[in-house]
């Protein structure tokens, strides 16, 4: 176990230089916005730069812009985004958005963020979701001792071999910030991942002692980890993290600690598999997709988090028809084309089905039974072991077709980029439709491979 780390610290922690010419450019930038007019107050350095937690070659600048809290949203935005595209002028920059606008540009090589910011005193007077970033910087420095960091950087690496690190809700995953609160808590890596293989459903973190365990847990009844943030005692940090990852983490945790090895921290790329390989996968399984269109001018970050809640809403709307979802998941490259996969019990369902009803004695019961099926019974009532029962015609029998309808219904109700999306392009595909889509997309095959293959990359 220590020389696999000591082997893996080499290869993430930046040298001397390169963290100097980090601070550099920061330095730089910040000033410039410091010597700027303007209704600010104060610019500092967040992220993972700050605390000097970075992995080797990530090259991310987080510039935060202060503003004092009296100053109103419209106007706050406006000089944001104005001192922003200063400060970037000459660069390419676009903008992004999160709770309000900020600019991203790349700099040098460097991938650099301009946020604006309320200057506050504390957790209390937030008045947007970043106001809170200066205090997690602030609680860090002042707890995070120098052998923290190399912690810190290990489990990050760890987590981002497995798949289980990002604060975009792509990855529906965990932020630099919990990695970091995480080392706070249990000290070293080795320590942390021995405590991961044994957490449950619902597991409880507050460094502050803010809450008991049960008080955490009514607070946030859906959320499989919990983590009190330290300067806000009302805030999970660990809340975009879904079941499936957690479920990862901890699988991970116990696999690697009955087995150390660098794949872990730096798996392989999936090797995609031939057409045949993927046709005979296919042929073993009951699989139906809904290909998009990936509208314009929408950022990753923002269209990931309709996505997954459209991969839901569709799913939801297939059970209520009676379709038996086994298993379901989402892509898009982010740039022309979005896909759905939804892998089924059957593609077909019989055209009728019968239903059960109350008791042959439960009269009043049977009469709002039968009303409740008027026009779509084709036989009964009867009674059968002793209870009422009819068949009912199905409204929709072959996926295909109602995976259209839904698309149909979607396209007139949803969210704004959700329907963009679908007028722009939808088709619903069969197999041989995904296996056309397979032949024309590097990153669809890798994200079939991965999901045909269903087994996680580090139990190989």
């Amino acid at each position: 176990m220590e020389k696999l780390i000591g082997k893996v610290l080499a290869k993430i922690t930046p040298s001397a230089a390169e963290y100097r010419a980090e601070l550099a450019l920061a330095d730089k930038l910040i000033g410039k916005i410091k010597s700027m007019e303007g209704k600010h107050v104060d610019a500092i350095l967040a992220g993972s730069l700050a605390r000097n937690t970075h992995l080797k070659g990530d090259r991310d600048i987080d510039i935060f812009v202060l503003f004092p809290k009296h100053l109103l949203r419209e106007e706050f935005v406006k000089e944001g985004l104005r001192i922003g595209k200063r400060v970037l002028k000459g660069y390419k920059w676009f903008e992004a958005y999160s709770e309000h606008p900020y600019l991203r540009a790349n700099v040098n090589g460097y991938d650099v963020e301009i946020v604006p910011s309320y200057k506050i005193a504390n957790a209390s007077e937030l008045k947007s979701a970043v106001d809170r970033t200066a205090f997690h910087t602030k609680y860090l420095l002042k707890n995070l001792s120098e052998k923290h960091r190399s912690e810190v950087r290990l489990l990050r690496q760890f987590m981002k071999g497995i798949r289980c690190y990002g604060a975009d809700l792509k990855f529906a995953s965990v932020p630099g910030y919990v990695i970091e609160l995480l080392i706070l808590e249990y000290g070293t890596f080795e320590n942390c991942l021995k405590a991961i293989a044994e957490w449950h459903f619902g597991k409880v973190i507050d460094l502050e002692g803010y809450w008991n365990e049960k008080d955490a847990r009514k607070m946030f009844p859906e959320a499989p980890l919990i983590i009190i943030d330290p300067i806000d005692k009302k805030r999970n940090v660990a809340a975009a993290l879904a079941k499936e990852q957690f479920e990862r983490m901890v699988l991970a945790a116990n696999a690697f600690l009955k087995k150390p090895n660098e794949k872990f921290f730096f798996p392989e790329l999936v090797k995609c598999w031939g057409i045949g390989k993927i046709r005979q996968m296919l042929s073993k399984k009951e699989i139906i997709a809904l290909q998009l269109a990936y509208p314009k001018n929408v950022l990753p970050d923002i269209m990931w988090g309709e996505l997954r809640r459209l991969e839901r809403k569709v799913a939801t709307q297939l059970k209520q028809r009676e379709f038996d979802v086994l298993r379901s998941d989402s892509w898009t490259d982010e740039k022309k084309t979005i896909a759905l996969i939804y892998e089924l019990k059957e593609l077909a369902l019989p055209k009728t089905m019968g239903r059960i009803g109350p008791f042959a004695e439960d009269l009043e019961n049977q009469k709002r039974f039968i009303a409740a099926h008027k026009g779509k019974i084709i036989s009964g009532p009867r009674i059968e072991k002793g209870r009422w029962v009819i068949e009912t015609r199905r409204e929709f029998t072959d996926v295909k077709k109602l995976l259209c309808v839904i698309a149909k219904e979607l396209a007139k109700k949803d969210k704004k980029d959700v329907r963009r999306a679908i007028k722009s392009g939808c088709r619903v595909l069969d197999k041989e439709g995904i296996e056309a889509l397979y032949g024309k997309n590097g990153e669809f095959q890798r994200f079939l491979t991965r999901y045909l293959k269903g087994k996680e990359e580090f139990l190989e």
